[in-house]
């Protein structure tokens, strides 16, 4: 059985992007554009992962890590955080908010793939 991705980033090119890569591994991908847009769509989804951005507009990538694991049905999810904030302040954010990993864009596609197997082989 597949494994299902969740990607949420507002770059339309990068969610594209994204989801060619992990369907080439054979994930099923969803896309989100925001994490208002991810928590609308979890409900639906059975999602094993979510790789998302930091900076998003109407709700960041830390603000969605915060909602997930405040919520009973998802806060074992692990979050991969994808994004150019490569400060050491923004990665104890991204950790501080509940984030499994954070990974410094552009990434190669190998590190991507291997961190998300990572994450998903239990």
């Amino acid at each position: 059985m597949s494994k299902n991705v969740m990607v949420v980033d507002d770059s339309f090119t990068t969610r594209k992007m994204l989801s060619f890569l992990l369907k080439g591994e054979g994930f099923n991908v969803v896309s989100a554009e925001n994490g208002i847009d991810a928590l609308e769509k979890l409900p639906f989804s059975n999602i094993d992962i979510i790789i998302t951005d930091l900076n998003m507009p109407q709700m960041d990538g830390l603000e969605l890590v915060n909602s997930l694991k405040k919520n009973p049905d998802y806060k074992e999810i692990p979050v991969i955080m994808l994004t150019t904030e490569s400060e050491d302040s923004d990665k104890q954010k991204g950790f501080e908010a509940g984030a499994s990993s954070y990974l410094i864009k552009p990434v190669p596609q190998d590190v991507l793939i291997k961190e998300v197997k990572k994450f998903l082989v239990k």
